[in-house]
């Protein structure tokens, strides 16, 4: 078994990467300059991963991922995990960086200028830049 295979028979990878896939597959807005995955706490071991695409990217400033100009919060991913906040994000960037390695997508994610990632009332993690 190959590593992208040993990677997609986890299925929160799997299924986030097949979700990740339907969201990419068509035409983004053509206003997007950068792509923040926003991480939110949810209830009952529930974390729901929103990706955001946004009109401005600022290294020096957090506030680049308000300026959305497209989002998918009524379609988040949902993951059901026990764990504490700081692991689940640590689990998140991996998965969003399996993707941008391994994705069908990754290279159309690569074309934007930065892809972040962080719970939204916290830091981000810039994950990509060109």
């Amino acid at each position: 078994m190959g590593l992208l295979d040993r990677l997609k028979s986890n299925k929160n990878n799997k299924d986030f990467f097949e979700w990740l896939d339907l969201l990419l597959k068509n035409e983004l807005d053509s206003e997007i300059k950068a792509i923040n995955f926003n991480l939110y706490e949810d209830m009952n071991n529930k974390w729901s991963i929103e990706l955001v695409g946004t009109f401005s990217f600022n290294t020096d400033n957090d506030d680049w991922a308000c300026d959305e100009v497209f989002t998918t919060r009524d379609k988040t991913f949902v993951i059901e995990r026990e764990s504490d906040w700081k692991s689940m994000e640590t689990f998140c960037i991996d998965l969003v960086n399996e993707y941008l390695s391994f994705g069908k997508y990754a290279g159309k994610l690569k074309e934007y200028q930065a892809i972040g990632i962080g719970f939204v009332d916290g830091d981000l993690h810039i994950l990509y830049e060109r």
